[in-house]
């Protein structure tokens, strides 16, 4: 019994599974990442494979701590020594990388939120119950002199339950920070306002580029494809500029799921489907799409960063002199 529990400590605190168990964490992130970004790191075989590797690591701390009371006590030279506390706090910046990272995937977050402008939405929720909320006040899109967007803002503020806590522009690259919370400006879009008619019956609703609505009391569907600020029909679906000069939406009519036609429309337009069913497009609201963000392991990970490479200075210092000493010995010899 005690020599399988000593093999199996031998394998467990060993580097070679330390970098099995380091690729396999690589892996399953590499793959988790570009299939559900905002989750993967929620998952059980990815906290199982970082609770793994940090007790791996940990085992290796230990080992090196009792190799390095061994030195300390033996005759060997100072660059010996600096050596051995180098890959000691190189195992501690890892280990606190990992704590960072079990931290985060624990009580961090990360998702996207859609606002049109006057919309709010709760981002968090504060330990006492009172939620985060951010709300966009206006969305702007600065426009180079070729009329090609150069920047995305996004005027917004943040209020804590009523009262409000901060008011900031979210530009591209540069994050809203409010109490650990990061709110990137991520992409944005246009919001249809749009007018169905059927049976007599009248509903106003809005929707977002490319959704299908369903016009109530009837079999008739309409897709709002997109918006042109400037159609021309020798430029197809695309817009001539962004200057609104003549501004019409690319719609579809379905019939139980059937496409029966494509076609344009300005704003304020009825367009007759049937004798019994009618749509009109009769505005259009700009939305801003935030990442939100909130990173509480991130200090840790930051801190195992530099303790890491700081470990790695120390852990190679004698590098060039033992090449070179290898490089005498060789000469030497012939």
């Amino acid at each position: 019994m005690s020599r399988i529990f000593h093999y199996t400590f031998k394998t467990f605190s060993s580097m070679k599974t330390g970098l099995v168990l380091l690729a396999l964490l690589a892996l399953f992130s590499a793959v988790g990442s570009s299939i559900l970004p905002d989750r993967f790191y929620h998952h059980l075989l990815f906290n199982i494979l970082i609770i793994l590797l940090f007790f791996n690591l940990g085992l290796c701390t230990i080992n090196r701590c009792l190799k390095l009371r061994k030195l300390l006590g033996a005759g060997k030279d100072l660059l010996s020594k600096v050596r051995q506390w180098g890959w000691l706090i190189l195992h501690s910046g890892l280990m606190l990388i990992l704590i960072g990272g079990m931290i985060n995937s624990w009580a961090g977050q990360s998702g996207t939120v859609r606002l049109a402008e006057g919309e709010k939405a709760v981002i968090a929720e504060e330990r006492n119950g009172e939620a985060v909320t951010l709300l966009l006040e206006a969305f702007e899109i600065e426009l180079y002199d070729n009329n090609m967007p150069s920047q995305y803002l996004s005027r917004v503020s943040v209020f804590k339950g009523d009262q409000l806590e901060q008011q900031e522009t979210i530009r591209v690259n540069y994050p809203l920070r409010y109490d650990g919370i990061k709110i990137y400006q991520q992409s944005y879009g246009s919001m249809v306002g749009v007018t169905l008619e059927a049976e007599g019956k009248v509903m106003n609703t809005a929707a977002v580029e490319g959704q299908l609505l369903n016009i109530p009391g009837s079999r008739w569907g309409v897709k709002v494809f997109k918006y042109v600020p400037d159609f021309d029909p020798s430029y197809g679906m695309e817009s001539k500029s962004l200057q609104p000069n003549n501004p019409k939406i690319i719609y579809s009519i379905y019939q139980e799921e059937q496409l029966l036609g494509v076609g344009a429309a300005p704003f304020g337009e009825r367009i007759e489907i049937d004798s019994n069913a009618a749509l009109e497009f009769n505005g259009l609201k700009s939305y801003s799409v935030f990442k939100v963000k909130e990173d509480p392991g991130l200090p840790y990970a930051g801190a195992g960063g530099i303790l890491f490479m700081l470990g790695v200075v120390l852990a190679e210092l004698g590098i060039f002199r033992r090449t070179g000493d290898s490089s005498d010995r060789k000469t030497r010899e012939e």
